[in-house]
């Protein structure tokens, strides 16, 4: 009893400092992201023509290796989704898990900025499946950007919406 006790304890001692070990440093590349920090609000149409806005926010967490992106549209819609934006030194590229209030989870990858653009393509978590879908984003200028999203059908691209969306400046007096 006093060896598997003793097993145990030297297990939590231990491993805590093996696995701090292999975290890797800051990643550099996440820098690249962090121009999307902050509160924005965005404004834009379905390809249908019909009017959408929402509020998304960018942090920075988990020890500034990943970016934490919330969507949420305002009514009549109701789409909410948490996307957490990383780099994974494995692939070499940007990955994106998102979960929605639909209940969907999906995975994106992305090479990171081309000029003014960052585009992310995936879908549902399956590494077989060819990417489906696709969120462009494009910076505009310092304080605004464009992101489209579109899915990938029949041999092109088909765009289901964009919108442009505007830094907000929160201040003492304007929390929100």
């Amino acid at each position: 009893m006093t060896k598997a006790l003793l097993s145990c304890l030297l297990v939590f001692v231990f491993a805590p400092l093996c696995l701090a070990q292999q975290q890797p440093a800051t990643s550099s590349q996440i820098s690249e992201l962090r121009w999307f920090v902050g509160h924005w609000n965005c404004e834009g149409k379905f390809a249908s023509g019909k009017s959408i806005s929402a509020n998304a926010s960018f942090e920075a967490t988990l020890d500034d290796h990943w970016i934490l992106f919330r969507h949420d549209d305002n009514p009549p819609f109701n789409y909410h989704a948490l996307s957490e934006w990383g780099w994974s030194d494995k692939s070499q590229q940007f990955v994106s898990l998102i979960q929605d209030s639909g209940g969907g989870a999906r995975a994106f990858y992305s090479s990171g900025w081309t000029g003014a653009k960052l585009r992310w393509e995936g879908g549902a978590f399956n590494p077989d499946q060819a990417h489906s879908e696709r969120f462009e984003f494009s910076k505009l200028d310092n304080d605004a950007f464009q992101v489209a999203y579109s899915y990938f059908k029949d041999g092109k691209w088909i765009s289901v919406d964009a919108s442009k969306c505007t830094r907000v400046n929160l201040s003492p007096s304007n929390p929100n």
